[in-house]
């Protein structure tokens, strides 16, 4: 190792893997919770330090250069490899303290993960949860968070995975929209429905004729990316949406449509890092999920 060689300071590197993942200084000050004039400083640090100039800054905004490019790639290896170097010392610590980050869509965390909360305000209340409400797969092996509730077995082998149940989903509506349209929740007359989300049907479209229902592009007149919004939307009695039988059943007003549809099937998978798995406070916020999603 040529020690005399390596004479950048981390912080520099780190600002400019942030700046080159979120594209803005403004945008690596925020994920790195500090101010844009110490993340321009440090940027302006490290390319003083080695000579090069890693962006070109302009009206329009920031453009790596080739040498930028080709530094990133390099610096990037570094980022997981600082990753790593945290989550081997989380599993030598057994404090249950500390914050830990959950990822999972809008409806998982408003009608499951806040209950895991307030469980664990009592059983640990040195916890800080952090929850990163998303559709999104997140990228765990990068530490975007810590535990994920997924409906996708990961193929990353520095994963691991726990099964926490099969759930289904049927097609719902509110008894005020069935009211209003005159329809009867056992008819299998589709016609005239209204259908609430996803925002790009046409993929849903050819899932539904495989379950035998044969639904028009014309019919989806609320798309929606969101399947919070998407569920209140059903609850106000504004059509039809697809929605998670174990979540339904706690909707008094929500009346389950066509009977002769099969439901959709999807698994509950519980995803952490294999290394983070033996941190004690991550095993108490992992078991704790499982504890809640198998009582659903």
């Amino acid at each position: 190792m040529n020690w005399q060689e390596v004479n950048f300071d981390w912080n520099q590197v780190r600002a400019f893997l942030a700046t080159a993942e979120e594209g803005s200084f403004s945008g690596a000050a925020r994920v790195l919770s500090t101010t844009q004039p110490t993340i321009t400083r440090q940027i302006a640090g490290l390319e003083s330090s080695l000579n090069l100039l890693l962006f070109e800054r302009s009206t329009r905004g920031l453009t790596m250069t080739v040498a930028g490019q080709q530094l990133f790639e390099h610096v990037r290896e570094m980022g997981s490899a600082a990753s790593r170097i945290s989550m081997v010392a989380q599993t030598f610590n057994n404090e249950v303290s500390g914050e830990v980050s959950i990822t999972a869509v809008d409806t998982l965390c408003v009608n499951f993960v806040t209950e895991v909360i307030k469980r664990l305000k009592k059983s640990a209340p040195g916890l800080t949860l952090r929850i990163f409400s998303s559709d999104q797969v997140q990228d765990l092996k990068h530490r975007d968070a810590d535990i994920a509730i997924r409906h996708v077995r990961p193929t990353q082998g520095s994963l691991v995975a726990k099964l926490v149940g099969n759930w289904t989903a049927s097609f719902y509506a509110h008894q005020s929209y069935l009211d209003q349209i005159g329809f009867r929740p056992g008819s299998k007359d589709h016609e005239n429905i209204e259908i609430i989300g996803p925002s790009d049907p046409v993929q849903f479209i050819e899932v539904c004729k495989g379950l035998g229902l044969n639904l028009r592009l014309d019919q989806f007149t609320l798309p929606c990316t969101s399947a919070l919004v998407a569920h209140e939307m059903l609850r106000a009695g504004l059509g039809v949406s697809v929605t998670a039988d174990v979540i339904a059943k706690s909707e008094p007003g929500l009346v389950r449509l066509w009977p002769h549809v099969p439901s959709i099937d999807f698994p509950v998978w519980l995803v952490t890092h294999q290394e983070l798995h033996t941190s004690k406070k991550i095993r108490v916020v992992f078991d704790m999920l499982e504890q809640v999603l198998k009582e659903a």
